[in-house]
């Protein structure tokens, strides 16, 4: 058997992305990969429990409020178990815990960029594949695991290098460098928007992951009898609320307008979910 101390001296390079395909399901009780994934994916978002959301305590990066009685219930785990996990991961240095009297703030220990490693460095260089390689720096911003400083010098990267395959593209055959050819830089420049536009969106929808749908599913099966034609015109209107700006259609207010404006949260949890099982939602 391999000595502890070579076991401790041997560290492998992991990423959120690396433990999302480790998940395995075991019935509905998580496994402790399942549980450490959890708790990363918490702190990521800043996760508060909703009857903690009023606490005084501001979090900072890479934390999450909780209470180990939820943390329980959605592992299925018994209280007691949570508590020794959690020992565990402090013990090790994966997590520290500020406690309080119900509740305990988590910090996920994170590693920083090892030096002289660049975002770059970290999503690949760019090539053929400018679009991919982008949308794979971009998940990972979605995901938290590059902040916005860091998300921002790698679009810069990208378009610079996107700039000099459009000059290369125009070389004749002296090796002269043409202009680049009237539109096309700018075509690039909102290819990128687009991309990063639509990741904001994402990025804002993820946060919704942790609630609670089924306030819109009793909706779907009550109210709507089961419809889908219904469900479409229903998420239509409901989806328009959510994307102009917190609009509840007071405009054009009725009693259903109003309903469907108390749906919001579900549905976008619902959003969010299965936005987490296909990323390639939009």
């Amino acid at each position: 058997m391999m000595k502890d101390k070579n076991r401790a001296a041997n560290q492998v390079l992991a990423d959120m992305m690396f433990f999302d395909y480790l998940k395995e399901k075991v019935g509905e009780r998580k496994t402790k990969t399942g549980a450490y994934y959890d708790l990363l994916e918490k702190a990521t978002a800043g996760f508060i429990a909703p009857f903690l959301k009023n606490h005084e305590y501001v979090l900072q990066a890479d934390q999450c409020h909780v209470t180990i009685s939820d943390l329980a219930v959605e592992w299925h785990w018994h209280r007691a178990t949570v508590r020794a996990f959690l020992d565990k991961l402090e013990e090790m240095g994966y997590i520290r815990r500020t406690r309080f009297v119900k509740s305990v703030v988590i910090t996920v220990t994170f590693a920083p960029f090892s030096s002289g490693e660049t975002p770059a460095s970290y999503t690949g260089h760019t090539g053929a594949g400018l679009a991919d390689d982008l949308d794979k720096a971009l998940s990972e911003w979605i995901n938290g695991n590059l902040s916005d400083e860091d998300m921002g010098e790698i679009c810069g990267q990208y378009h610079e290098a996107g700039r000099k395959r459009l000059a290369d593209s125009g070389k004749d055959h002296s090796g002269d460098k043409p202009a680049i050819k009237a539109g096309a830089e700018t075509e690039l420049a909102q290819e990128i928007v687009e991309r990063v536009a639509v990741a904001g969106l994402k990025r804002a929808i993820r946060n919704s992951r942790f609630d609670d749908p089924t306030d819109f599913l009793e909706f779907f099966h009550g109210e709507l009898g089961g419809d889908w034609t219904s469900l479409l015109e229903a998420s239509k209107i409901i989806a328009k609320m959510i994307l102009d700006a917190g609009n509840d259609g007071a405009a054009n207010s009725s009693s259903e307008t109003d309903m469907l404006a108390t749906l919001r949260q579900p549905f976008r949890a619902l959003w969010a979910k299965y936005q987490e099982r296909d990323s390639t939602l939009l």
